[in-house]
């Protein structure tokens, strides 16, 4: 009787168990495929980007986005620091995928992936205003386009890894993260030389 008893409770445990664990993916899957004003009061959430959250879901190689609705915004950018619009939609695409909700995993914020450092430095007080992050971003590429005298390929390897592991390493980081940021970039790069802003 008593054995009978601890089979049924081991069994009603097991059920909850796999309750628990099946609400907790749907809550993932539901927040992963909510619509961008609830993720952006999820993401508000500094709570939630503390223990590691992001929304951030890397773009695929082969399909480029155009992102009109940023076109603006980046030609005026570019305008006012000399920049090359192909480079910092390159950047844009291979950072976030033209979301400006986009969070990394270390923190890295927006459109163009600032890093809390650089928008600190930048004097940027919200990373998720399109305009404020392109801005600061085109800035940001601009002074490490200086810095590496003109020289993209280390420029791009700042931008990914930090100056500092590009110092280090005398020129591009041996990270295959970067070195696939890189190649990236590039192959954007040759597409939006041929999509013009709109």
């Amino acid at each position: 009787m008593q054995i009978l008893w601890i089979k049924k409770t081991s069994l009603g445990v097991v059920i909850i168990d796999l309750i628990l664990v099946c609400g907790y993916l749907f809550l993932i899957i539901l927040i992963l495929s909510a619509p961008a004003s609830f993720r952006s009061r999820v993401e508000g959430n500094k709570g939630l980007l503390s223990q590691g959250f992001s929304f951030f879901i890397p773009p695929p190689a082969e399909s480029p986005s155009s992102g009109p609705p940023f076109d603006h915004l980046i030609r005026d950018a570019c305008r006012k620091h000399a920049m090359d619009p192909a480079l910092v939609r390159a950047v844009i695409q291979a950072e976030s995928r033209f979301d400006p909700l986009a969070v990394s995993s270390k923190g890295a914020i927006g459109l163009m992936q600032l890093s809390p450092i650089v928008t600190k430095a930048l004097g940027i007080h919200d990373p998720f205003d399109p305009q404020l992050n392109i801005n600061g971003g085109v800035r940001y590429l601009k002074d490490l386009l200086e810095t590496f005298k003109g020289d993209r390929k280390l420029a791009l390897a700042a931008y990914n890894a930090g100056p500092t592991q590009v110092y280090r390493h005398k020129g591009v980081p041996p990270f295959k993260q970067t070195k696939k940021y890189l190649s990236q970039v590039f192959r954007y790069i040759s597409y939006y030389q041929k999509t013009p802003l709109s």
